[in-house]
């Protein structure tokens, strides 16, 4: 059984946390002012912004939701929408449990949970130095690292208000049930840059909830995905699930398409892997979907579109190596043939086709995104590391053919010696953004 694969792996991992941030903030605004309505919206993932995987770990959605937060027309997606709606039925526990660590005050101000999701915010006072946009980010840990639950650290970027700051952290209780007086072990390792102990156990309130078993099945080549629930929450709900697939793909990321009963679509807010293990040859999850909003009433039915979010480990290419050479998913149809390489007046340069020209139904800047940020040139002994990327431009050859040309100055890499650099293709930025989609589901709400 994995457990903490996530917080395994982080710790491995080099990334300069403001840099990806900032690629966040500047991706998603780019994709607000470029992105026309149209059937399928994807939110597309570049190798920094996929590094940006340790901002949201497997069972919860805090700091991406703050993240988002402070951008137009998505921010709203993500405010504290079940704690704004228990809060106008009066259903929310109030508290003033307080903590102080090096002259900073970390006060947990209130606290839920709602059958699927806990709720909790906070306040920070004190000799804290905010970033440049007048925000700090907090570093904690839950359940005081219990190994059973998949992920158990998380970022939360803090908000600025009159006389301080304040948070909230929002995120799916990992077990089945939560006993009737319970409390919620949390403990901020930092406040911004001040590293310290912020220690709580947040006393919560379970609300009445509704649970109802479904047993309906959707498949599709080696995958299986198993509705076993709802929860019907006073202010969200939240579907179970069982998925099955091959071993191989432990990495793998179930993904739910949500539609109501006319159509439009419903936005969940999360995915979350509540536990997995390896049966044989097979992965065995059971993870939850937690929508922000009651739906019991709302929609007569549910049509749900399971997704597999196929991995794929990053592919490599020498510089001496002979031109074209094709680099293909190992999974899936999904390929980058890289055209030809040179090196010439301190520049490298690399010309590629992603996909054999298919865009299948994803826009050209999807692609776009992928020839800038997925295919760069890395040092050797470095390849398998995000860091700041070698200062280069992308320029399109034939936009038709999804055809692009790198341009790579090495002129501040001292002398260059081909041998000790890669051309890093992160193939699995096009594969986790081009999910297979299994057969709908329609589960019934009332």
């Amino acid at each position: 059984m994995e457990k903490n694969l996530f917080s395994e792996e982080y710790e491995k991992i080099e990334v300069p946390k403001e840099d990806v941030i900032r690629a966040i903030k500047k991706g998603v605004k780019r994709a607000n002012l470029a992105n026309k309505p149209r059937k399928k919206r994807v939110i597309v993932f570049s190798a920094a912004a996929a590094a940006a995987i340790f901002i949201s770990s497997g069972f919860m959605f805090p700091t991406m939701s703050n993240v988002l937060a402070g951008m137009p027309l998505v921010g709203h997606l993500f405010r504290d929408l079940v704690g704004e709606n228990l809060a106008s039925q009066k259903l929310i526990t109030q508290l003033n449990e307080k903590a102080s660590y090096g002259g900073i005050d970390v006060a947990i101000t209130s606290a839920y949970y709602d059958g699927a999701v806990i709720g909790v915010t906070f306040d920070v006072k004190g000799s804290v130095e905010a970033d440049e946009e007048g925000r700090l980010a907090g570093f904690y840990e839950i359940f005081d690292g219990d190994k059973s639950i998949a992920e158990t650290k998380e970022i939360v970027l803090i908000e600025p208000v009159e006389k301080g700051f304040n948070g909230h952290i929002q995120l799916s209780y990992p077990k089945t049930s939560l006993p009737a007086d319970t409390t919620f072990p949390i403990e901020f390792l930092s406040i911004g840059e001040k590293k310290g102990s912020w220690r709580f156990n947040v006393p919560i309130k379970q609300l009445p909830f509704e649970k109802v078993t479904i047993n309906k099945v959707s498949m599709k080549d080696d995958f299986e995905v198993r509705i076993d629930s709802i929860i019907n929450g006073k202010a969200s709900t939240a579907i179970n699930y069982t998925a099955i697939y091959p071993r191989k793909g432990k990495h793998d990321q179930i993904r739910m398409e949500l539609k109501d009963d006319k159509g439009n679509p419903i936005h969940p807010i999360s995915s979350s892997s509540l536990e997995r293990r390896q049966t044989g040859d097979q992965m065995m999850v059971k993870g939850r979907t937690n929508i922000l909003q009651p739906l019991k009433g709302k929609t007569g039915f549910v049509e749900i579109h399971p997704q597999v979010a196929i991995s794929e480990p990053n592919q490599f290419v020498l510089l001496d190596e002979k031109t074209p050479t094709l680099i293909k998913s190992h999974r899936q149809n999904l390929s980058v043939m890289v055209e030809k390489m040179t090196v010439k007046d301190k520049r490298f340069t690399v010309d590629f086709q992603v996909n054999n020209g298919d865009k299948r139904d994803r826009g050209f800047m999807f692609f776009h995104d992928f020839a800038r940020n997925d295919v760069t040139l890395v040092k050797e002994s470095r390849k398998e590391i995000y860091e700041k990327p070698i200062k280069h431009t992308i320029i399109t050859l034939d936009k038709k053919k999804l055809r692009f040309r790198s341009t790579f100055d090495i002129s501040n890499l001292g002398e260059f010696h081909p041998d000790q650099f890669v051309v890093r293709v992160s193939v699995n930025s096009l594969a986790m953004n081009m999910p297979l989609e299994l057969d709908p589901v329609k589960i019934e709400i009332e």
